[in-house]
């Protein structure tokens, strides 16, 4: 069954302001043949039209339920990530402001289906994704948070609008807390997460000799992804915004300006939750940048945050003082490292493969099953043996944990 037809095309090109041209043909392939995304499918929508005389090609991306694997297919559904971002793509987003030029944080979404989604392909127009191998630099990073600034923004914006039709105060979770909760199928991911980065340190820690290192790494870690789970509810203290919870370097997209500038967009968003927003900076932060680089930029990072929200938020008339203030913002970001630090040890053993080794563990249906849902210590150990930048990689955001939380010394406690 063909995934589009010829209504869907034509209101493709009418989003992308081609209305008044002939559709010559247009033709469904495979988006790159390397890893883009680990459980949707991702393709790429060539359509040939004459416009004006001219004959063109005008491509767009897709992202799908995958079609041929079934194992995975399944698992989204039950998970329900793909509703997550259904629901918002095609509801609450729509309430929410999207800018053009500098002000945008996100591709332009052009049509949607429950399962398929048809955006921009914003790599035409000179966006690329980051290199998963590295992290970010300076004004990557930095490119990156202001994007992040700009989509909190909107939920404020939201609130402060409804809650002034509605004369009473408003929040998203009263019409979308189905949505923005975490799945209970998801659980067994972070359970074999969780119990990989405990085997990892039990290997690779440069504390594993100290006394009772492993009786203490059994007994604090499990309590540190409670921790993690409760900071993901929404707060009964603090105001909550839509957080995106998956900020790494493949739902980015950056683009160097021409002022030398960098510009980011900010893509995928079937794992959101309502919580506090600064879930999604400290995770950002520790999906995407070194131990050296958190001790010498963050608060610098945590400012620059609050300054291009403080921007957002003004264009609405809304004074950034009646949410949070900066001491308050740097004081909620040490609270949520526990979720950001937990998250990171989630997400970076896979952020620093390879593309050659993530596609085959995440190609094959029954690797794919073993480390989502039973154990994914063994290929993380053996790959960590085999390839010394990613034992690196990954062994230094765990001692950071280690050392923050295990064996807590004054240096891990503070940033500067």
């Amino acid at each position: 069954m063909d995934l589009l037809n010829i209504n869907d095309i034509t209101s493709i090109l009418k989003q992308s302001s081609l209305s008044n041209v002939n559709i010559l043909s247009w033709t469904v392939e495979d988006y790159s043949d390397q890893l883009i995304g680990y459980l949707g499918e991702h393709l790429s929508l060539t359509v040939v039209i004459e416009d004006k005389g001219n004959v063109r090609q005008v491509i767009y991306f897709i992202k799908c339920i995958p079609r041929l694997d079934e194992w995975k297919a399944n698992y989204l559904r039950e998970t329900k990530f793909f509703n997550k971002e259904y629901a918002m793509l095609n509801s609450l987003f729509k309430m929410f402001r999207d800018s053009d030029g500098l002000n945008k944080w996100r591709p332009k979404l052009l049509h949607i289906k429950e399962e398929l989604f048809v955006f921009e392909d914003v790599t035409q127009s000179g966006y690329t994704m980051p290199n998963n191998l590295n992290t970010l630099n300076y004004e990557e990073l930095k490119a990156t948070v202001t994007a992040l600034a700009k989509f909190h923004a909107q939920s404020y914006i939201y609130e402060e609008r409804k809650s002034r039709e509605l004369k009473r105060p408003y929040k998203i979770w009263e019409d979308y807390s189905e949505y923005l909760c975490e799945p209970s199928k998801g659980q067994s991911w972070r359970d074999t997460g969780m119990q990989a980065a405990i085997d990892f340190l039990k290997v690779f820690s440069e504390y594993r000799s100290k006394p009772n290192f492993k009786a203490l790494i059994d007994e604090i870690v499990p309590k540190l992804f409670s921790s993690a789970d409760e900071l993901m509810k929404p707060s009964l203290k603090i105001r909550n915004v839509v957080i995106h919870r998956d900020i790494w370097s493949n739902n980015i997209f950056l683009k160097k300006l021409e002022n030398n500038k960098m510009h980011a967009l900010l893509i995928d968003y079937q794992t959101v939750l309502y919580s506090p927003p600064m879930l999604d900076l400290s995770s950002l932060i520790y999906f995407n940048t070194t131990k050296s680089f958190r001790s010498n930029y963050t608060k610098i990072i945590i400012e620059h945050y609050y300054d291009e929200l403080s921007k957002e938020l003004k264009l609405e008339n809304i004074d950034i003082f009646s949410i949070v203030n900066i001491a308050n913002m740097e004081e909620l970001y040490k609270e949520s490292l526990v979720f950001g630090m937990t998250q990171a040890a989630l997400i970076v053993p896979i952020i620093a493969m390879t593309n050659e080794r993530r596609k085959q563990y995440f190609t094959d249906p029954k690797s794919c099953y073993r480390i989502n849902c039973v154990s994914r210590s063994q290929e993380f150990i053996e790959l960590a043996k085999e390839n010394m930048e990613y034992q690196r990689r990954v062994i230094e955001l765990l001692d950071e944990i280690v050392e923050r939380f295990v064996y807590p010394s004054t240096t891990a406690n503070n940033f500067k």
